[in-house]
């Protein structure tokens, strides 16, 4: 575990210096606290993504645990909140305009509710492979 936290703390500030912006999801524990704002109950279900900006935190530190602490800016007001987020919960690190996302497996909620990885989610039924086929016979120009 403290391999994948290093390989975050690298991705996050790889990011962040790269693209000026960086997310991290977080799964809802009692370990982890956002401030007086706390977790939505929506959030508590499904996890909360914190967006990194180089203007929306301060008092920035990655503890030796894998840890992360931070006062960060919420809501449009930019409202200061001191927030520790646990290593144990935090899910992944993210960038859509890098288009990379470093995620861990091994904490993912197991009990069959809340986050789940993208790969467990329900199979995709397959269309009869009669719908995708298209003869090519009638575009083919023929040999005279």
């Amino acid at each position: 575990m403290k391999n994948q936290i290093t390989y975050m703390q690298v991705f996050f500030y790889d990011i962040l210096n790269d693209y000026g912006k960086v997310y991290i999801v977080v799964k809802h524990s009692d370990n982890t606290v956002i401030g007086r704002r706390g977790f939505s109950d929506e959030e508590k279900k499904k996890g909360l993504i914190l967006v990194f900006t180089e203007r929306n935190y301060k008092d920035f530190f990655w503890a030796e645990d894998g840890s992360l602490q931070a006062t960060l800016g919420f809501g449009a007001g930019n409202k200061a909140e001191k927030c520790f987020i646990h290593a144990d919960d935090i899910i992944a690190v993210f960038s859509p305009d890098a288009k990379i996302k470093l995620e861990r497996w091994d904490v993912w909620d197991q009990s069959g509710e809340g986050l789940k990885p993208n790969h467990a989610a329900e199979p995709v039924k397959k269309k009869p492979r009669d719908e995708k086929v298209i003869s090519l016979d009638r575009f083919r120009k023929s040999r005279d």
